[in-house]
């Protein structure tokens, strides 16, 4: 029996709202669990607790995910970087959130643009988010980055996205 099996998730409510001068604030959950006194937190170290504390092989979370093995362990390695539909699917299965999978709580925030990148914490790639928005890759990249800032009629729908409730 894994030592984190008779341990069950919880989470600890973190509000942050931080105030700009566009409005848009994000308030965000600290997923923390049982896995957090593991010794690598990193995406790799907490995709392994996770995987230990369901008491799944490789093979099994593999074939629950529809991922390969090969894929999984590189993953646990830190040695590949998980897609966000892959990370979507490995949290379904594992019963965590995609921001405790890929560490997204961490994301810094202090900028408008780091805020829109915030869309990781949903696990949203580019593609999807823009389609959720309808604008283009190249105007999310540049809200990301601030190099422009969204109008008024779209800061209010990012907003509605960036409203993380978990």
């Amino acid at each position: 029996m894994s030592r984190f099996a008779s341990l069950e998730y919880r989470r600890i409510r973190t509000d942050k709202a931080e105030d700009n001068t566009l409005g848009i604030s994000l308030k965000k959950e600290t997923p923390y669990s049982p896995f957090m006194d593991i010794e690598d937190d990193s995406p790799g170290g907490r995709l392994r607790a996770a995987r230990t504390a369901k008491q799944m092989y490789l093979v099994d979370l593999a074939a629950a995910t529809g991922l390969c093995t090969r894929t999984i362990g590189l993953a646990e390695a830190n040695k590949l970087k998980v897609s966000p539909p892959s990370l979507r699917r490995l949290s379904k299965v594992l019963g965590v959130s995609v921001a405790f999978l890929g560490c997204f709580e961490k994301l810094p925030e202090s900028s408008l643009g780091e805020r829109i990148k915030a869309r990781l914490y949903y696990g949203y790639t580019k593609k999807e988010f823009v389609t959720l928005l309808e604008i283009s890759e190249r105007t999310l990249y540049e809200w990301e980055h601030d190099r422009k800032i969204p109008p008024e009629e779209q800061r209010v729908i990012i907003e509605r996205y960036l409203d993380i409730l978990m």
